[in-house]
């Protein structure tokens, strides 16, 4: 910064005659970088200030302006940290109510986050102003997606799954008759394939009309999310990559590091919070769709839709956990575009084979990508669904943040498991 706006002159602090700029301007500098990166006590919700000022909570560091710029600026050994100190502005000193003005540590946790105020706004701009050509919403996606790039504008191989040939994804769908379950099992490649366009309604990442291939890395999971009822026929068949597919894993993204800055760097609080929400986004991209509310899926749709034509070229599809098993089972998502499933079957080399390394002779259509597993086709009647719960004893603990839950829940409220 010093070397940008400075000019050769000579310094007030170690008299030699260099690159400076005037110590105000400095000085200024690193205000700015308290106010735009440190919390201030209006930042806090009023569950983290009771946490401060009624229990004595320590999980939030808080500090006055001289340890600030001494301790979490790290500046204390500066030469110029006197003048610093002293030239500070009134409000660092005294807040409005004319007590001492207290700094709050933000690494992202705060129940506050710029990125959740924005996705309100996001999810409310393609819902009530501009649904289909809408430059706010392409704009904060950018913003989002911007930590998974490289500076070559491809995807960060920390969120790249790869499923080589053999890897079994799972599909599965509903037979209200023997009929239809024998024209599922003589022919699951077309009849397990993706919905047909004029009969593809709105799901999580398509509307009505979109054909996506929606799979699981489980069987179990497969089941779960169709959402089957108690009595239900179901058939489940597997299907594998026949070289390999790519997807972008949205349960990878918190692996994704952001640029190392300090405090005394502009954006330093925004990538914080861009890292925290990009761990809570993943949820939302699996949350289950809202009781009578047709509108549920629309935020989720409009990212398939933003990540397929911004990564298509890149990855086969989206991988995200499934809300049905707990997030304990995987689902996946292919581009319409990637979906081509061979007439053929695939047929797993006995254990003499796979010992010898013997190679397949199967000879799949140039085109397709997928292929039915021979013999993994499953005949399944629904016995029960079961439905689990995490009980609280306060209306603040159900509808607290995921990443506030984490940090207080272990110390500051009782959850009943039964």
């Amino acid at each position: 910064m010093v070397n940008h706006h400075g000019l050769l002159g000579t310094c007030s602090y170690c008299n030699k005659s260099t690159t400076a700029v005037e110590s105000k301007f400095l000085f200024n500098y690193i205000y700015e970088r308290v106010k735009e990166n440190i919390a201030a006590e209006d930042d806090l919700s009023s569950y983290e200030h009771a946490l401060v000022y009624e229990l004595g909570a320590d999980d939030i560091d808080v500090a006055s302006y001289d340890i600030v710029l001494m301790e979490w600026f790290n500046l204390g050994e500066e030469v110029y940290f006197d003048d610093l100190c002293d030239g500070v502005p009134d409000e660092f000193k005294v807040n409005s109510r004319g007590q001492e003005t207290h700094f709050y540590n933000d690494d992202g946790f705060l129940e506050r986050n710029f990125y959740e105020d924005r996705w309100t706004k996001f999810i409310d701009d393609i819902r009530h102003v501009h649904r289909f050509f809408n430059p706010n919403a392409r704009g904060f996606l950018d913003s989002v997606f911007k930590l998974l790039v490289s500076d070559k504008d491809e995807l960060k191989p920390e969120v790249i799954r790869t499923l080589d040939h053999g890897t079994k994804l799972y599909r599965a769908r509903s037979a209200d008759s023997y009929k239809k379950a024998k024209e599922i099992a003589d022919n699951p490649a077309s009849q397990l394939g993706p919905t047909p366009k004029d009969r593809a309604s709105s799901q999580r990442m398509t509307p009505n009309g979109i054909s996506a291939l929606y799979c699981a890395l489980e069987r179990d999971t497969c089941l779960s999310e169709i959402r089957s009822i108690t009595g239900d026929d179901v058939v489940s068949v597997a299907m594998t990559p026949i070289t390999s597919l790519k997807f972008l894993d949205l349960t990878k993204l918190e692996l994704v590091e952001p640029s190392k800055l300090t405090l005394l760097d502009v954006g330093y609080l925004d990538t914080q919070h861009l890292k925290t929400f990009l761990k809570s986004l993943v949820k939302k991209m699996s949350k289950p769709k809202g009781r009578n509310d047709e509108l549920s899926y629309l935020s989720t749709q409009f990212v398939f839709e933003y990540l397929r034509l911004r990564f298509g070229n890149q990855v086969d599809g989206l991988v995200f956990p499934s809300v049905q098993t707990g997030e304990q089972g995987m689902n996946l998502v292919l581009f319409p575009e990637a979906v081509v499933i061979s007439v053929k079957k695939f047929k797993e080399p006995s254990e003499m084979e796979a010992a010898l390394g013997t190679e397949s002779d199967d000879r799949f259509e140039p085109a397709a990508n997928l292929a039915v597993v021979d013999g993994s086709l499953r005949f399944h009647k629904v016995k029960a669904i079961k439905t689990e719960a995490v009980t609280y004893r306060s209306i603040h603990d159900l509808y607290m943040s995921d990443e506030a839950r984490k940090r207080f829940a272990p110390v500051y409220f009782e959850v009943d498991e039964q």
